[in-house]
C-alpha cells in the first residue's frame, strides 16, 4: 500500500521533477519540440506556477512508496486537474487511480456539492481517463505543440455528498 497526502512546500520541486521525467518518457515521443519546450517553461521552469504550487493555490498530492514518491496529481485553478504522472515502474498498479480518489475526496470536504471536474488528457492519459469515468468534450486539439483531449468527470448521480458520506 502506498502513502497518498497533499505534499509539503518543500516537496514541489521533487514533484515537478517527477513530471518532467515522466512527461519526457510518455508525452515528448508524441510531441512536437515546440510542445516539449512549451510543457519545460508552462510547468518546469514558470516560478510563478511553482509558487502558487508552494502556497498549497494549486495544490499536489503524491503516492509515496517507502518514502520515495511515485506519483502525483494536481489541481489548477477551480475544479481542473493539471497534473497526472506516475513513475514508469508503477504504472498499471492503481496508484493514479488512488490519487485520482484522494483528491477527490479532499476537495469534496471543502466543497460537498462538487460536481464535475474537468482536464486536459495527453494522448497516452485518454484510457485512463475514461477508466475513470471522464468524458471527451471534444477532439484533439494542439495549442504551442501540446497535444490534449479536453475532458469532463461528472459526480454519480448516486454519490452521497461529503458531508453525509459515511
Amino acid at each position: 500500500m502506498y502513502e497518498i497526502r497533499k505534499i509539503h512546500s518543500d516537496e514541489v520541486e521533487e514533484a515537478i521533477a517527477l513530471a518532467w521525467e515522466v512527461f519526457q518518457q510518455f508525452e515528448a515521443p508524441v510531441y512536437k519540440p515546440e510542445g516539449t519546450k512549451a510543457f519545460r517553461l508552462d510547468i518546469v521552469e514558470n516560478e510563478a506556477f511553482l509558487t502558487k504550487c508552494r502556497q498549497g493555490i494549486f495544490p499536489i498530492y503524491a503516492a509515496f512508496d517507502q518514502g520515495k514518491m511515485i506519483g502525483i496529481i494536481g489541481m489548477g485553478s477551480g475544479t481542473h486537474i493539471n497534473l497526472v504522472f506516475t513513475r514508469k515502474e508503477y504504472h498499471r498498479q492503481g496508484v493514479a487511480t488512488s490519487l485520482f480518489r484522494y483528491l477527490l475526496a479532499d476537495l469534496r470536504i471543502k466543497n460537498p456539492d462538487l460536481q464535475e471536474l474537468t482536464l486536459n488528457a495527453s494522448p497516452y492519459g485518454i484510457p485512463f481517463y475514461l477508466h475513470l469515468g471522464f468524458e471527451a468534450l471534444s477532439e484533439e486539439q494542439e495549442k504551442h505543440g501540446i497535444r490534449y483531449t479536453p475532458m469532463k468527470w461528472k459526480m454519480p448521480a448516486d454519490t452521497p455528498s461529503a458531508g453525509n458520506a459515511v
